[in-house]
């Protein structure tokens, strides 16, 4: 082996090692041409660029949306948090900078639930009162001040705002109207103070809540991640795709990331059977919202299932067991499919699942159960997606806006 080959190889190493290894290839969105209408938006509008970002349990966390968003936002300007929700009232996970508390115990039902009597919304999740009452949700934002407040529920009357301890001064600043009578649910518009990080939101007459979207009157980058753990595109195509429709309803979006695939490789969904229910998403959602594009992600490479093996220690007359897992083969097939479906159909793709093979940071990215992602893996895929995001844009920009 001559000199130069040992010090190619030795520069290998260390660039597997510590992640540069990469490049642009793991931040590069494959078949983006049919993005070149939301480029242009971003480029050129005076207004905000809606994002919508669905997806199953990697989503609702928010690790994942938060680092997307945040390299857009950073690019192209700040122009709201998006959709956000009460996941803590409903006894669920959710993101941690949006909290709310109320005064009773809500229930809530979820698009994964069984037996559903009625569309859980546009977030696919629903708080719920066992009949019309009072209420009031104390909503409080941990990183920044409270924008523009639109919440969708259903009930009678507007809602009112209250003053809090911390916010007396700049309450009466706070105005509540009627927002679009058209929608499927009742919208109210809340313009909070300048400076207010808390509000308190007391709904005369209440029965379901299904959150709200935060905006600025500002140019930028409007992102909404919905997530649901469990979900999967059959579940955002219930209801003759309420779910999806609503969201699209709600949000207005240019571009609408879709990061699924998960649940179905775990459940055993066929090829065909995924495709399918991914049309009907992609259709129901340019229904209500003409000119939407999309990215498709591929669920992770490296997904495992736990079993039990037993084994007996040496010299010991007690079986044990240990925990191993075991690759998910449906996850490979699913990645074919669904880059199969964007080839075919002119939609944009990025996939993670390739990229997670060349990339040895996502070595120490699993969470314990080796399905989910801890919160480092998490925003690695973020920042990731959002980097080929404005690689495409970039590319646009350089090599045809110019021509």
């Amino acid at each position: 082996m001559n000199i130069s080959t040992m010090l190619c190889r030795r520069a290998i190493a260390v660039m597997l090692l510590t992640g540069s290894w990469m490049g642009t290839s793991a931040q590069k969105l494959l078949n983006d041409t049919g993005l070149y209408p939301v480029y242009e938006a971003m480029d050129t509008s005076t207004n905000a660029v809606s994002v919508l970002h669905l997806g199953d349990s990697h989503v609702q966390g928010g690790f994942f949306p938060d680092a997307v968003r945040k390299e857009l936002q950073d690019k192209f300007g700040y122009a709201g948090r998006g959709f956000v929700f009460p996941y803590n009232l409903a006894g669920t996970n959710g993101p941690h900078d949006y909290r709310w508390s109320s005064f009773f115990r809500w229930t809530s039902d979820r698009m994964v639930d069984r037996n559903l009597s009625e569309s859980p919304g546009p977030g696919g999740i629903v708080l719920k009162s066992p009949q019309d009452r009072q209420a009031a949700l104390l909503v409080y934002h941990n990183d920044s001040t409270i924008g523009k407040l639109k919440v969708w529920y259903r009930g009678k009357g507007l809602p009112e705002i209250r003053p809090t301890e911390n916010e007396r001064q700049d309450v009466n600043e706070s105005i509540v109207y009627e927002g679009n009578s058209n929608l499927p649910v009742q919208e109210a518009i809340i313009l909070a103070g300048s400076g207010m990080r808390t509000l308190s939101i007391t709904f005369p007459d209440i029965s379901r809540m299904y959150g709200a979207l935060e905006v600025r009157d500002a140019k930028g980058i409007l992102y909404s991640a919905i997530g649901i753990n469990g979900a999967q595109f059959q579940h955002y195509n219930i209801f003759e795709g309420s779910v999806a429709g609503e969201a699209a309803i709600m949000t207005k979006p240019s571009l609408v990331i879709l990061s699924l695939g998960t649940n179905e490789a775990f459940g055993a969904v066929t090829p065909d059977q995924l495709k399918a229910e991914m049309e009907k998403t992609v259709v129901v959602i340019r229904e209500q919202a003409p000119g939407v594009q999309f990215i498709f992600t591929t669920p992770p490479s490296g997904m495992m299932k736990k079993r039990q093996v037993a084994y007996r220690p040496k010299g010991s007359k007690r079986t044990k067991y240990r925990t191993k897992f075991t690759a998910v083969p449906q996850a490979a097939v699913l990645r074919q499919a669904i880059m199969e479906f964007c080839r075919e159909n002119g939609h944009a793709c990025w996939d993670l699942f390739g990229d997670m093979r060349n990339d040895s940071r996502f070595n120490r990215a699993w969470s314990h159960d080796h399905v989910h992602f801890n919160a480092y893996g998490y925003q690695l895929q973020g920042e990731l997606l959002g980097k080929a995001i404005l690689n495409g844009y970039n590319n646009w920009q350089q090599n045809i806006r110019k021509n």
